[in-house]
């Protein structure tokens, strides 16, 4: 079977997993996710195929506009999808979550739709069959938030979300349409090419529709608001499927249709993207060091990745609009790292904290502490998740960030003083966002994982036995560790998805060893994430072997916290107050509001104190962008009276109106 026809099988054992979940009362959310397995596995097979053969496959009906086209990428956003998909599929195999309601089976049959929707959008050979993908992960993701879990904030955070979506999709829709209409078909290269046909400025305006449209997906600033509401919101195991996987249907818009414009790029939108990812990499990170909660964290953390891997994709951008082809497949093989290093470890930390939810009750910083020893699965991988969002070697993570900081310091090779002043700045801008993404992640390792526990819950945790689940953690987390030390060895693979873009051979020129990365450009630097992962590893083992071996004369151990009393659980760094020192620093662009009582120790009773920060375009500035709208609407509506009498002078009125102001409406 062709890859077009695997994807085309898997789709409909994806459809018949959907009926299945809906119809069952009983093992209908296990069917469900036992259908999505077999279904992501069998596209896996698929994309493999297709990304080794190089090869383009189309299966479909072009006048009912249902055309299935695998090509190489589409096979990687298709395998990434499935990737995430498959093992959030096993993951929750293992049993019910406490985050589902009920019988589970509303979160499963949303998650089935939600894949069968990124599927249908990265192999969709029609814009329509895209367009109907684009509307139905809108839905999903409503589904997965309104009516799939527990929390109390999920109407408010599903709403946002769909009208965040609905927005995008009006967005895309205004582009795509009139692009499809001068292509004179509806093939998405074609429609992205016939971007020539039309003048600068309207060309621009498609441009930044498609990035308002694809963005808004990926929390693009200023369009992130709704991911720190619609990930917390949703159960933790159907948050790492929206984060890890169906989150990249909006970068795979941005490869297709703005790497793929067809109109002469101007520079000037390109260093526009670049500012925008650099701008959403830091404050992303700066909003989620700030977070008592681990899952918040996480949407935040999503923010700072998307506007990474946006960096990125504007230096491909870059390098259209100055027509330097390899410029152009570095942007892209360095997003493709990035993106498969935050599916992974993103979904990886949403599978962790779905556990530490169940055995403790809570995955707030206040109510955690010492599961790593404790749930040591759930914490060895969520350790591992941590890090490499940390950007820590030899991990996924690091390739990406390490790559590209390198991208932007090739700026110097297009001669142009706007191109090295953006990328340099922007480069600053991500190794800030690195350091702060330290601070973030160690304090959820140092907070939730190790310490003591700050709870009764997280004293004696609910021990989880489900080999399915711990199976899925295990695998997650070797894949992370596998893309940081064999990245080179990935972008060979992806050599076909990288160059068929760029026009050029560029996976070769990034992987250039075996063991060697480097941004492109021989001579200029190169890195081994192999190499470092063992070097950190000797120089672990050699100081455990002098700790060993040196004698240390005897020692006498004192408790030393609060003045040298006895060492208690409430003595440690809470969330708060180990990331007190660096909301601090980043106040103006936190807007952090903090709530102490006036007389904090005059009854002698503790204190409580509150601290909460406010994010740019978050929910209160959307609240007020709408409540425009909806005194508008509520004018309208008064006009509406359904007294026919009351419409037939509203004609007439207009009639006047119309003659008085065009008088050559007469002569008609």
């Amino acid at each position: 079977m062709t890859p077009a026809q695997l994807v085309v099988a898997a789709l409909v054992a994806g459809c018949i997993g959907v009926v299945m979940a809906v119809a069952l009362p009983r093992v209908g959310r296990a069917f469900g996710y036992l259908f999505m397995a077999v279904a992501s596995g069998i596209t896996l097979v698929a994309s493999a195929s297709a990304l080794t053969g190089g090869t383009t496959t189309a299966l479909g009906d072009v006048s009912s506009h249902v055309v299935i086209r695998i090509d190489p990428t589409a096979a990687f956003f298709d395998g990434i999808v499935s990737a995430i998909a498959l093992l959030v599929s096993v993951y929750l195999l293992g049993g019910q979550t406490s985050a589902e309601r009920a019988s589970g089976r509303a979160g499963a049959a949303a998650a089935v739709v939600m894949w069968i929707a990124s599927v249908i959008i990265c192999s969709a050979g029609d814009v329509l069959l895209l367009l109907f993908g684009w509307e139905l992960v809108a839905l999903s993701f409503y589904w997965a938030i309104a009516y799939a879990g527990t929390d109390v904030g999920a109407p408010r955070a599903a709403y946002y979300t769909l009208v965040l979506t609905h927005v995008a999709g009006a967005a895309l829709f205004g582009a795509l349409l009139p692009l499809a209409h001068a292509a004179g078909n509806d093939r998405p290269s074609d429609v992205a090419a016939a971007a020539r046909h039309f003048d600068p400025a309207v060309s621009g305006l498609f441009f930044f529709l498609l990035l308002v449209g694809f963005g808004s997906k990926v929390g693009l600033i200023p369009l992130q608001g709704w991911l720190p509401y619609g990930y917390p919101a949703a159960p933790p195991g159907l948050a790492a499927l929206m984060a890890g996987g169906a989150f990249n249907v909006g970068f795979y818009g941005i490869v297709r249709f703005l790497v793929g414009f067809g109109a002469p790029i101007l520079l000037w939108w390109a260093l526009v993207v670049v500012a925008l990812g650099a701008a959403g990499a830091f404050l992303g990170i700066a909003w989620a060091q700030a977070q008592p909660d681990v899952r918040p964290l996480a949407a935040f953390s999503s923010v700072e990745n998307a506007g990474l891997i946006v960096v990125a994709l504007g230096i491909a951008l870059v390098g259209r609009a100055l027509d330097v082809a390899l410029l152009v497949g570095l942007g892209i093989a360095v997003a493709y790292v990035a993106i498969t290093a935050h599916a992974l470890a993103k979904a990886l930390l949403f599978l962790c904290a779905s556990g530490v939810l169940d055995a403790t009750g809570s995955t707030s910083f206040d109510r955690l502490g010492g599961q790593l020893r404790r749930l040591p699965v759930h914490g060895a991988t969520g350790l591992v998740a941590a890090m490499s969002l940390a950007a820590l070697p030899p991990l996924g993570g690091f390739a990406a960030e390490w790559l590209i900081i390198e991208a932007c310091m090739q700026a110097f090779r297009t001669s142009n003083r706007a191109v090295e002043v953006t990328l340099a700045l922007s480069g600053a801008t991500v190794g800030i966002a690195a350091g702060i993404a330290i601070v973030a992640f160690v304090k959820f390792v140092g907070v939730a994982l190790l310490g003591a526990p700050r709870s009764a819950g997280a004293e004696h945790p609910r021990r989880d036995g489900s080999m399915l689940r711990g199976t899925a953690l295990i695998v997650t987390a070797a894949a992370v560790v596998a893309l940081g030390v064999a990245t080179p060895s990935f972008v060979r693979w992806l050599g076909f998805a990288i160059d068929g873009v760029a026009g050029v051979a560029a996976a070769r020129a990034v992987a250039v060893e075996p063991l060697l990365i480097q941004p492109a450009f021989n001579g200029f630097s190169s890195a081994s994430g192999a190499g470092l992962g063992w070097t950190i590893a000797l120089f672990a083992l050699g100081f455990a072997v002098l700790v060993a071996l040196i004698p240390r004369s005897a020692s006498r151990r004192e408790p030393a916290w609060t003045s040298g009393s006895a060492y208690e659980s409430w003595t440690q760094y809470t969330g708060t107050g180990f990331a007190n020192p660096t909301s601090v620093i980043l106040h103006a662009a936190l807007w952090t509001n903090r709530i102490i009582p006036s007389s904090p120790f005059a009854s002698g009773q503790p204190a409580d104190y509150e601290s909460a920060i406010r994010p740019l375009f978050g929910f209160p500035l959307a609240s007020r962008i709408g409540g425009v709208f909806l005194t508008i609407s509520a004018l309208v509506r008064r006009t509406q009276s359904g007294v026919i009498a009351l419409y037939l002078s509203y004609i007439l009125g207009f009639a006047i109106l119309a003659l008085i102001l065009y008088p050559s409406l007469r002569r008609w």
